[in-house]
């Protein structure tokens, strides 16, 4: 699939102010997800994070972030080459403009501002004014009022995210995203926004997930359909209908993407590709008739993924892989 340089700046700038539509997201993925592009992504998106942990005590050399994106990107021919580019020019007029790791509008709040912080590829994580943490994933964002812990903890959501929620009982923490309202004291938790449904699923603590939730005080309306879900649980809500689900799941293996690293040890080709496919957001098929009998121990940090696969078929010369067309990859 082409993509223009007009395209592509559109798309990530709009990924960090939070503003993609449901089409354009999954153009982007698909354009974020393509593994030419992997190591690119990986690297401006390592300098962003070191930019946005500095930013909280300083304000950070625009031209200085430009030159160092400018040194860490390859420099292929032709077409790639434009493309490359193209994602360093939006680098760094998002480091200009502020936007990599904050950005101020308009709200209806008494601050009269809020503050949003977007990821536009690979994970990055937030910390909020009350210490929680929010782990954004792909073209997620996330979005709190100016006077954030004051007397309410609530946030806006789009896209996917993990909460590490600090516990505070006189302020419960609230998250609005696409209608659904949920509250919580202190847990961990994924949070993933889809084009029908939001699915919640609960780490750790005990959430009140309330249907139908648009503003502040439908946080505190009582409503038959409201669901209390606990640990191990993942709960399914119905944008059209409002209707939720609950059901028992692998919840530590849904939040497996928001780690700091992956850790294998002697472990199977099938359970390294299971984990693998959560952490990078790539789907991973076996299609293999013969089981293999290699066990791997490596640990993942912020390597790219073709980078892991390669190193695997380098110490198994047995295992093979290659990429699709849609970004996913075929192990055989």
């Amino acid at each position: 699939m082409e993509y223009s340089r007009q395209s592509v700046l559109d798309l990530i700038i709009k990924s960090l102010k939070g503003t993609l539509t449901d089409d354009e997201r999954a153009v982007f993925e698909k354009w974020a997800g393509d593994p030419g592009n992997d190591r690119l992504y990986h690297r401006i998106v390592r300098l962003w994070n070191e930019t946005r942990r500095k930013a909280s005590v300083s304000c950070p050399d625009e031209n200085a972030a430009w030159r160092r994106i400018v040194r860490i990107i390859d420099r292929p021919a032709g077409k790639s080459r434009r493309l490359v580019y193209a994602a360093a020019a939006c680098a760094a007029a998002v480091l200009v403009s502020g936007l990599s790791w904050y950005a101020l509008s308009d709200m209806d709040s008494p601050s009269g501002d809020s503050i949003s912080f977007s990821n536009v590829a690979g994970k990055t994580v937030a910390l909020l004014p009350d210490s929680s943490e929010v782990w954004l994933r792909n073209g997620a964002s996330v979005r709190y009022a100016g006077n954030f812990g004051k007397r309410t903890r609530n946030v806006s959501l789009s896209g996917e995210a993990f909460f590490d929620v600090s516990k505070d009982p006189s302020k419960p923490f609230r998250i609005n995203v696409s209608g659904l309202g949920i509250e919580v004291l202190g847990t961990s938790f994924d949070v993933k926004e889809c084009r029908d449904r939001v699915e919640v699923s609960l780490v750790e603590g005990t959430v009140k997930l309330i249907p139908d939730c648009i503003g502040s005080g439908d946080f505190t309306k009582d409503s038959d359909g409201i669901q209390v879900i606990t640990a191990g649980e993942i709960a399914s809500y119905v944008k059209s209908s409002g209707a939720i689900s609950v059901r028992r799941g692998d919840t530590a293996h849904h939040a497996l993407w928001a780690k700091d690293r992956l850790s294998f040890r002697d472990e199977n080709i099938e359970s390294v590709c299971r984990d693998l496919s959560v952490w990078y957001g790539v789907k991973i098929d076996i299609i293999a008739e013969t089981d293999y009998v290699a066990r791997l121990s490596f640990t993942v940090t912020d390597e790219p993924l073709d980078i892991i696969l390669s190193l695997i078929h380098r110490a198994c010369p047995d295992i093979g892989y290659r990429y699709l067309e849609d970004g996913s990859v075929q192990i055989f």
